[in-house]
Formats: structure tokens, C-alpha cells, sequence
């Protein structure tokens, strides 16, 4: 299923025994109604991510919005009892929309999905804040018989993209903020700065993707350091109801005694950014029970040659381990490709060049193990698997090396650009793909994507998606469904943010 386009933007603020008070002002990047609070920019770019107006599990913060959110002043704030501190200094976001897709080449609809979601939450009293997202999914029963038939129905009743009336609770949170050093949320929850656990909000999803059943705590250390911990117990996928112990590794067959659950997962993580915002640094770590122990880290560099023109250079390392685990779901599944014990690693890099609007970047990525490892050295990734929404470099929208369990080499060229007199808001994304493998199937295969996204700027609020994919399997390839060497996924949609 389906892939991260935009990375959700997150704001900050600062924290420093040493900082200055610019450091420390809150960065105001939402939309503003009156009245209007010039703010100072941090002197880092993470000094943004912990903010009274910042609202980190805001699905929809990142969007432009036909509503505002109130921005006071703290002599404001001061004046405010306690019931308007809470419901006067909140807000909220309703995002409403449509989405088509299809796929698998046979050229016929593989589910239509429409709803709504309300995110809000309070404003701030003693630093303590309720929120939460509601999610309402196909209503209309009669509708849903009419736009999705039933020889479809029970073939792509995916969660994600859902055919099927629901409705859910995605978030429901307690945050307490100190300052602009610390938040904490509690509940029901997303983390979205988190490299390997999916978001709470794709361009090609009208649901809410993924959330948590836990906490996540973010610090400001200062000098451009960002320091997060999470920790949950459950998750739940889109419009499938309840915080579970599954993982999109729910179909993976067993041996007698054991499951594909997962009771928990533990995580920390360091983000770094220079001032300029052309050096950062990533390092994460997590202990997925039942599924191992993945390292990442990530840098990248960028170059400027004047304001238009730029030049970046990153690279990156993954180190996938069975520690702590004597066994897990992968070394007692009864799937011949995925049985044996987590052994795995990964590398990549990418360098390109921007000018103006326009981008083009080239990367390459790697993944390998030992003999007899799960899925012969590919990563295991138990809440991105199947979404294409990973950080590897190279990944296609539809072909991901952690999705299909095959390790190898994949290679990619991306570009990014805006149309003409249309300005910035409508960006099209062409990109080509090379997969190079072990695999009778996948080896040699090609694909070919173009993303589109617009922002529409004249009807603040409304926004159109679009993505083609097309692969090109050899003509040698072994195993091809149906003898479909070209198969294709479609997906689009139409959604309002108030």
C-alpha cells in the first residue's frame, strides 16, 4: 500500500543554559487571525518543535487551512481565566476529501474512500493541553455498495484506503509543555519525527494512517539538539478499529506456538541541524519486540552556491539485529522467505543539485545479510512495512525493499518541479527506478512514478494529489502475476482543510 509524499513539517522553540533570547522565542508558522504576533526566528531550526502554537500531533498543521488559529500574546494570556486559557487559546483543523485508487494492472478500481476527521485540541493550562483526532469513514452504507462493488469489496478492504464505514478514535492525548524545552504527550498519539514509524498523515490517505498507544517525549537541549523518546503498546492502521498488538506483518504465517504480535516497542532518537539548516544529523534506535533491533543514522549536507542554486550530498546506514530475542516472528515463521533470524544492513546516498523551483537528486541503496537470515538480509520494519513510507532513499511508490521482503540494490533519479506561471504551490515529482536483486522476479525491474501535489493557493484549503506509477518487469523474470509485466497503480485525491 501506499507511500509518504510530503514529510509533515514540525515547528520549534529552544532550550539552552546558554541560549539566546532569540533562541528561545516561539517560531510562528501557523495561520494567523487577528491578533498578529511578529516572532523572532530561532537562531536553530530545531529550536521550533516545541511550541505553545505548534500543536506536534496536528495531523493537518502542516496544510494550508481555510480556518486560523489564534495567536496571542502572553500579556493576553495573562489576562485570560482559566476557561478561556483552555477553550479560547486552542484550535482545530476538519479535514474532508475523496480518494481513488487502483491497482495490480487489471485497470480497475480498487476502492473509492471518502470522510472527514476533526483534529482539535486546548489551549494550555499550568503547560497541561487535551486533544484528539476524530475520524469518520465512509458513512453512507448504500453509497459505499454503489462506488465500491462487491466483487472489489473484500479484495481491498485495506485499512489505509477503506471501503467500509468506520468510525475511530486515532488520537486522544494528554501534552504538557515546559516552556520551550519540553513536551511530553500521552495517549492515544503519533510520532511523526520518528524515521521508522508511520505518520499520521499521507497526501494519498484520507485517513489517519498510524498511530500509538503510548507516550513520546521531546527536549530542546539546545545548540541545535532535539532528543525524543517514545514508547507504546499498541497501534492502530487506519480506519481498523482498536490499539492492537498487530503490525503490518499481520499476514505473516507461523509455526504452531508463536504470533506476529508485537507487546511493545522502545526508541530514542537524536536530531541535530546547523543553523544555517544546511548540515543535519539522525540517530535513532528501537527495540520492536518480536521484531528485533534496528539502528539508523542519517546525515546530509547542502552546499549553496548562491540563492538560487545549491548542491547536497547525504548518506545513510541501518543495522537491523535479533538482540535480546532468542526468537521472534521472523525465525519461527513457517514462510520459507521470511523464516531465519534477523541479520540485516543497509546503506545508501544521494547527491543532487536545486536551482530555484526546480530539483534533481540521484541515490543508491543496498541491503544484505548473511546466509540464512530473514528475507536474505532485508530490513525488518514492522509499522512501515507495506506503506512505502521508510527513509531509504531509493524507495519507488510501488516496489520497497522492506515491503517485499528482498534484499539487493536499488537505484533512483528524482526530480521536482513547478509548473511555470502556476508558482510553487503546484510541484510535480517525476522519478525513475532500477532494482537490482538475487530475485527471479524483481531483478532488472524498472518503474516509473509522477506525483503530483497543488495546494490550490486561490481556494485556501483546497488540495488536489495525483500519482501515476508504472513498472516494467524483464522479460526474463520468473513468477510475473498473470503474465502482467506491466502493472500499474493510480492513485488521486480531492480534500478540504478548515
Amino acid at each position: 500500500m501506499k507511500k509518504l509524499v510530503y514529510i509533515l513539517l514540525s515547528a520549534i522553540c529552544s532550550y539552552n543554559a546558554f541560549a539566546d533570547s532569540a533562541e528561545s522565542t516561539p517560531l510562528n508558522t501557523q495561520k494567523e487571525s487577528a491578533p498578529i504576533v511578529t516572532a523572532v526566528a530561532p537562531a536553530y531550526p530545531n529550536a521550533g518543535t516545541i511550541g505553545r502554537y505548534n500543536y506536534a500531533q496536528n495531523p493537518y498543521g502542516w496544510m494550508m487551512s481555510g480556518g486560523g488559529t489564534l495567536i496571542l500574546t502572553e500579556s493576553q494570556i495573562a489576562q485570560q481565566n482559566w476557561a478561556e486559557k483552555l477553550f479560547a487559546g486552542g484550535t482545530y483543523n476538519v479535514y474532508a476529501g475523496a480518494t481513488y485508487n487502483q491497482w495490480d494492472g487489471t485497470y480497475a478500481s480498487s476502492g473509492k474512500s471518502y470522510g472527514a476527521n476533526i483534529f482539535g485540541q486546548t489551549g494550555q493550562l499550568g503547560g497541561f493541553s487535551i486533544g484528539g483526532v476524530f475520524s469518520a469513514m465512509n458513512p453512507i452504507g448504500q453509497l459505499n455498495n454503489g462506488i465500491n462493488p462487491t466483487t472489489y469489496y473484500n479484495r481491498y478492504s485495506s485499512g489505509y484506503i477503506p471501503t467500509f464505514t468506520s468510525y475511530t478514535l486515532p488520537e486522544a492525548f494528554l501534552e504538557y509543555q515546559y516552556g520551550n524545552i519540553v513536551n511530553v504527550d500521552l495517549g492515544y498519539v503519533a510520532f511523526d519525527n520518528s524515521p521508522w514509524l508511520a505518520g499520521n498523515a499521507y497526501t494519498n490517505m484520507l485517513t489517519v494512517p498510524t498511530t500509538y498507544q503510548g507516550i513520546g517525549v521531546n527536549v530542546y537541549a539546545g545548540s541545535g539538539w532535539l532528543l525524543s523518546a517514545l514508547a507504546f503498546n499498541g497501534a492502530q492502521f487506519g480506519a481498523q478499529q482498536g490499539f492492537t498488538g498487530n503490525t503490518n506483518y499481520s499476514w505473516l504465517s507461523m509455526n504452531p506456538g508463536y504470533n506476529n504480535n508485537s507487546n511493545g516497542t522502545v526508541s530514542v532518537g537524536a536530531n541535530y541541524a546547523s543553523t544555517d539548516n544546511n548540515y543535519n544529523l539522525r540517530m535513532w534506535g528501537y527495540q520492536f519486540d518480536n521484531y528485533g533491533t534496528l539502528l539508523y543514522g542519517d546525515t546530509g549536507l547542502t552546499i549553496p552556491v548562491n540563492k538560487s542554486l545549491s548542491f547536497n550530498l547525504s548518506a545513510q546506514f541501518a543495522s537491523d539485529q535479533q538482540w535480546f530475542q532468542a526468537n521472534n516472528a521472523m525465525s519461527q515463521s513457517s514462510n520459507a522467505q521470511y523464516a531465519g533470524n534477523i541479520q540485516s544492513y543497509a546503506a545508501g546516498i544521494k547527491a543532487g543539485m536545486t536551482y530555484g523551483l526546480f530539483s534533481l537528486n540521484a541515490s543508491a541503496n543496498t541491503m544484505w545479510g548473511p546466509s540464512g537470515s530473514s528475507s536474505g538480509g532485508a530490513l525488518v520494519s514492522p509499522y512501515t512495512q507495506s506503506l512505502q513510507v521508510d527513509p531509504m532513499y531509493s524507495e519507488a511508490w510501488s516496489y520497497n525493499q522492506v515491503t517485499t521482503g528482498q534484499a539487493g540494490n536499488m537505484y533512483k533519479l528524482a526530480g521536482q518541479f513547478a509548473l511555470g506561471g502556476w508558482g510553487q504551490n503546484l510541484i510535480f515529482q517525476p522519478n525513475y527506478i532500477y532494482v537490482a536483486n538475487n530475485n527471479v522476479t524483481s531483478n532488472g525491474l524498472q518503474e516509473m512514478d509522477l506525483v503530483l501535489n497543488y495546494p490550490i493557493p486561490q481556494v485556501r484549503g483546497l488540495y488536489i494529489f495525483g500519482v501515476y506509477a508504472q513498472q516494467w518487469y524483464a522479460q526474463n523474470a520468473i513468477g510475473v502475476t498473470n503474465n502482467n509485466y506491466q502493472p500499474i497503480e493510480i492513485q488521486s485525491g480531492v480534500y478540504y482543510t478548515w
